[in-house]
């Protein structure tokens, strides 16, 4: 039997022989002995589990979230297909305040719903073409002079959806292009309580429109189609006719003083007695126009082609004619010249020159 060996302290020193006290686990690589090690491994394994876990179910919330979204997508859709069909239901009922009804119920789903806001326009287009159609032959042709007309009173419901229509939001018109080809709405008035608001008839179809004595100030008439229309009467004051066609057109007694006129079709167009004080023609066509009668004060018609227009009784105080071709127009005075202003660019009558 060996003897044990003592160290300085007197503690015994293990001689590392069979039957001696077990050593030490010696520590494996980076000072860490295996029993550390298997415990770390054990809590990588059991945070990849939870990671694991946390990943699954955000990806089963997020399916579960979707299929909510898209259930109430479709719970929605088929509430605006319901209301929908309800509103047009009642625009054929017999009993004006259930028409009005449909019709402000679907200005409502217009604006809950943007994507059917062109079907609801051309709905609600329709119903005014076909509840504001001009009787033929109950109006004079345009060039016919007798005054007065007799007023035809709009329908409240036919106002409610004219109105609706002017005052929409265009910036969701998508492809609509709205078409009141061929109505009467006398009296109609298109003045929003809002000052900062304009009537958007912008590029609209108006041919054959009649608008005896309408109030449409402000309206934005930009590029719209008033071929043979009947304005007479009508308060335009303040609107924009950029690019709009009025060929043939009658606006006789009409208020437009102050406008400014840029490429506007006025080929034909009859405006005995209306109110052109201060309006500005820019590149504006006046070939075969009437303007007996017309006040013409102040006028800028600098270039404009007045070819063939009858001028008689017009008034053309300080009107600017310098650069007009006058050349073609008839019933056109000395008198009326010597008021305006011309210049030596200014082609004058045969007779006048």
């Amino acid at each position: 039997m060996s003897r044990p060996r003592y160290g300085r302290s007197g503690e015994a020193v293990p001689t590392g022989r069979r039957g001696d006290a077990a050593r030490p686990i010696p520590p494996g690589p980076g000072g860490l002995d295996w029993a550390r090690r298997i415990e770390l491994v054990s809590v990588l394994l059991a945070s990849v589990a939870a990671v694991a876990g946390l990943w699954y179910s955000a990806d089963q919330t997020r399916d579960a979230n979707e299929q909510a979204r898209q259930e109430r997508a479709l719970t929605k859709e088929g509430q605006i297909t319901d209301r929908y069909t309800a509103a047009v239901e009642n625009l054929g009922a017999d009993k004006m305040d259930l028409r009005l009804g449909g019709i402000y119920a679907l200005q409502r789903i217009m604006k809950d719903s943007p994507r059917d806001h062109p079907t609801i326009c051309n709905v609600l287009a329709a119903y005014v073409r076909s509840h504001a159609a001009a009787k033929e032959g109950e109006l004079p042709e345009v060039h016919d002079l007798s005054w007065p007309i007799e007023l035809q009173n709009v329908p409240a419901d036919v106002h409610a959806a004219l109105t609706v229509l002017v005052f929409r939001d265009s910036a969701h018109d998508g492809d609509f292009r709205l078409d009141l080809r061929g109505t009467r709405l006398d009296s109609v008035e298109l003045d929003a309580s809002d000052p900062s608001q304009r009537a958007v008839l912008k590029g609209a179809k108006l041919s054959g429109m009649t608008l005896i004595h309408a109030n449409l100030p402000r309206a934005d008439l930009s590029g719209a189609n008033l071929h043979g229309s009947t304005l007479s009467g009508a308060d335009l004051t303040g609107v924009k006719l950029t690019g709009a066609r009025l060929s043939h057109a009658a606006l006789r007694y009409t208020d437009m003083a102050g406008l400014t006129l840029t490429d506007v079709n006025m080929t034909g167009t009859q405006l005995t007695g209306a109110d052109l004080t201060g309006v500005t023609f820019h590149d504006t066509d006046l070939r075969f126009a009437l303007l007996d009668g017309t006040e013409l004060d102040g006028a800028t018609l600098r270039g404009t082609d007045l070819s063939h227009a009858n001028l008689k009784g017009a008034s053309l105080r300080g009107a600017d004619l310098r650069g007009a071709d006058l050349s073609g127009v008839t019933n056109l005075t000395r008198e009326q010249i010597s008021s305006a202003r011309i210049d030596g660019t200014t082609i004058l009558p045969a007779g006048l020159s």
